[in-house]
């Protein structure tokens, strides 16, 4: 998912949320008689709304209708939870005269996630190119109880990222995560 669909998520959730638990707190105080003992006693809606589906003949169309643009929403947001961040390549091109050069991802996220492998102390590490474009690598460490948090970044920033930018002619940004206690997992597919 996207940073966009996550905050999307969040907050329409958090709204749907908050209707509900207001619509039952409404419910419960008006059970309980809060608003006096005539709203207990009556029916919650007044005769004519009760009708009005009835009496109403395009009332059924008009519910078909918000049904269908319900179903279109919700398969709007299926659809954006599908996307994601990762770029499948990342473009090396420096100047589109000379030809265009293009890195697959997988070969360049092994590559690292490798060689994060090789630092005592990580016991998996899953890497991802993420942007439109491949322009910033996410490398998530997972990191064993005995590890050494400092030789681990020291391992990582000294000798995998200027590797990592050697290798790419490029100062590609790199965003490190570093997971404490989680020993024993493959490093493949991590995140």
């Amino acid at each position: 998912m996207t940073t966009r669909s996550n905050s999307a998520n969040r907050t329409g959730l958090t709204l749907i949320g908050l209707v509900l638990l207001t619509a039952g707190v409404g419910g419960l105080l008006l059970s309980a008689g809060v608003f006096g003992p005539d709203p207990v006693s009556s029916p919650v809606l007044p005769e004519e709304v009760r009708t009005f589906a009835g009496d109403t003949p395009w009332f059924w169309w008009a519910a078909a209708a918000a049904c269908l643009l319900l179903a279109l929403l919700g398969a709007r947001w299926l659809i954006a939870q599908l996307r994601t961040d990762r770029s499948g390549q990342m473009d090396l091109t420096a100047d589109p005269g000379d030809g265009l050069t293009h890195l697959h991802a997988g070969a360049l996220t092994t590559a690292v996630e490798d060689e994060a492998a090789t630092i005592r102390g990580i016991t998996g590490a899953a890497a991802h190119l993420v942007d439109r474009r491949g322009q910033r690598l996410q490398l998530v460490v997972d990191v064993a109880d005995y590890a050494d948090i400092t030789d681990i970044r020291t391992g990582l920033e000294e000798q995998v990222v200027p590797h990592l930018r050697q290798a790419l002619d490029t100062d590609l940004p790199v965003d490190i995560e570093l997971r404490p206690g989680r020993s024993g997992r493959s490093g493949r597919g991590l995140t």
